[in-house]
């Protein structure tokens, strides 16, 4: 993945089917921040996967190193909420996804194909849990 400044970190959404067997090209991902205390979230990308199923690295901003490094100081992550929609699947929201300076992640999303004839439902954007689990990924290097 390219190399991010302090204070940033990459992200890249890999979208499949068939329980992760297969990548699904085409899809829809869009990354907001977090709902504030009035329910707002800000959109930052919005973007499709390729026919790998990935998505192009998104720079998303994060709180300095430094702030994590003494007892006591700022919360060391940044959250983001990612939707992921394709027709003829189930849409997935991942909600709380702690983004940390200078770590590059990849978000992992299965997505599940409708009944035939079934409508597209409504995605609940209720935030309950802990932060979506993400991999640091391998270090992303272009051809």
């Amino acid at each position: 993945m390219p190399q991010t400044a302090d204070g940033s970190a990459i992200l890249r959404v890999v979208v499949t089917t068939a329980l992760g067997a297969l990548p699904l090209a085409d899809a829809a991902v869009s990354v907001s921040s977090a709902a504030d205390e009035s329910g707002e979230r800000t959109l930052l990308y919005a973007v499709r996967t390729g026919p790998d199923g990935m998505t192009p690295p998104m720079e998303l901003a994060t709180p300095p190193r430094a702030g994590s490094l003494t007892p006591g100081g700022s919360r060391p992550f940044s959250v983001y909420t990612v939707e992921v929609a394709r027709e003829g699947y189930t849409p997935v929201a991942a909600l709380h996804v702690a983004m940390f300076s200078g770590v590059p992640a990849v978000l992992p999303v299965a997505m599940t194909p409708l009944a035939e004839n079934e409508p597209l439902g409504e995605t609940d954007l209720t935030a309950t849990g802990d932060p979506q689990a993400l991999y640091q990924s391998e270090p992303f290097r272009e051809e």
